[in-house]
């Protein structure tokens, strides 16, 4: 590695500061714009040009103290070290930049939404042993070493605590040189645990985990798929008027208050519209299908057989079709999207290049797309605005406080020709 005085220019979309080499731009962890810094540089696996700081020259005046005590040592939360009101202009100008990229401008930026802390739902701890020590937490950033991490400043209190309870128990289970993941899920008032990298679970930890009142499922991810290991009653998450009943591992937003606020924004767009007939793609376990069942009849579409099977029990009534169907390799077409008043469209960090383009070919009147990645929700957007729609308005809504990653919903309405 070679040592470089360096000045951070700006973040990139992933949140590290960005300095110009001699060779070209530099990227370096948990830095903001102004910081002067002493770094290593070195070229990483993938050919990029990376740099660790030696030493703080001058600080950014944007930088804060980071409030966690595991901020150094944790991989996480990558950008506590920035004051809030930066933080927050970032966030925003992270979404504007992706879409003026391809020339868009929506015709109303809506109130951005910024939820506080201590309200993730869902964690993925790892475990390893190494020279006999064991330690369950978190990899640090860019790294294969795992940090303990007692307490978090994202993550909802009592995960933290029931994850803190079980940890002497889970010791045993880890032999020398070996990872696992340890997968925590609320819903409702109870947790389920999903292990994995393991074949199977010893029958006395099983018994003292499925003793603990707030755990009410134990599950094991295989290359196979998933074993339900102890279950005493189904986990149900109520979507609207449909209470559906999880299988393991099922995706949730990860935050319930982020999940009320992108539905909440999916229905203001929806309920000022006609709606007979409503399409809900990607549409996962019926985050938005059940509240959509107020405007109309709703077809959901979802590739995975265990979501669709689970929003089949719940949705028996007249007014919910859920379909099976991969989006990707069979994208609804033209010809079939019009017969829908509203499109809602939530697919993942990919985006969906191909149904965007049917969508754009089609003549629904509305489009409600909801994304995670503002750089393929942009890409995206670009052919439904060539294919005649206009982008009315886009939020942001962050819940994933310290991070790089946003969740963006925008409104299209078709327009006449």
């Amino acid at each position: 590695m070679t040592r470089v005085r360096l000045t951070i220019a700006e973040l990139g979309p992933k949140g590290d500061g960005i300095a110009e080499g001699i060779r070209g731009p530099i990227f370096l962890d948990r830095t903001a714009p102004g910081d002067e810094v002493d770094a290593d540089i070195f070229r990483d696996a993938k050919g990029v040009m990376r740099g660790e700081v030696s030493e703080f020259l001058n600080l950014s005046p944007f930088r804060s103290d980071p409030s966690c005590p595991h901020y150094e040592i944790c991989g996480n939360c990558t950008l506590q070290h920035l004051s809030l009101e930066f933080y927050e202009g970032w966030k925003k100008n992270l979404v504007r930049e992706a879409f003026l990229k391809w020339d868009l401008k929506p015709k109303n930026w809506l109130p951005q939404i910024f939820l506080k802390g201590q309200n993730r739902r869902r964690a993925t701890f790892s475990m390893s042993r190494k020279k006999g020590k064991f330690v369950m937490g978190y990899y640090q950033r860019r790294s294969k070493t795992i940090s303990p991490i007692p307490s978090c400043e994202v993550t909802l209190p009592d995960l933290i605590d029931l994850k803190n309870w079980i940890e002497p128990f889970l010791s045993s289970l880890v032999k020398e040189g070996q990872d696992l993941d340890l997968f925590f899920q609320k819903i409702g008032d109870s947790f389920e645990l999903v292990f994995q990298g393991l074949t199977s679970l010893p029958k006395n930890l099983l018994d003292e985990l499925a003793s603990l009142p707030p755990i009410a499922r134990i599950s094991l991810k295989t290359q196979r798929g998933i074993q339900v290991l102890f279950q005493k009653k189904n986990l149900i998450a109520q979507f609207g008027p449909l209470k559906v009943p999880l299988p393991p591992a099922t995706f949730l937003q990860p935050t319930a208050e982020g999940e009320r606020a992108l539905v909440s924004a999916v229905i203001q767009a929806v309920r000022h519209k006609k709606n007979e007939a409503l399409a809900d793609l990607f549409c996962g376990a019926g985050t938005f299908s059940g509240p959509l069942l107020d405007f109309g009849e709703v077809s959901a579409y979802e590739s995975n057989p265990h979501a669709v099977r689970a929003l089949k029990e719940a949705g028996k009534n007249e007014k919910l079709n859920v379909q099976q169907r991969d989006l990707f390799i069979q994208p609804l077409s033209s010809k079939e999207l019009n017969r829908f008043d509203t499109v809602v469209f939530d697919p993942p960090r990919a985006g969906c290049l191909d149904q965007a383009k049917e969508m754009a070919r089609s003549h629904c009147p509305l489009l409600v797309g909801v994304s995670c990645n503002p750089a393929t929700f942009a890409r995206d957007s670009h052919h439904l605005i060539r294919g005649g729609y206009r982008l009315e308005s886009l939020q942001l809504v962050d819940q994933f406080l310290w991070s790089h990653h946003v969740e963006i919903v925008g409104v299209f309405t078709k327009q006449k020709r």
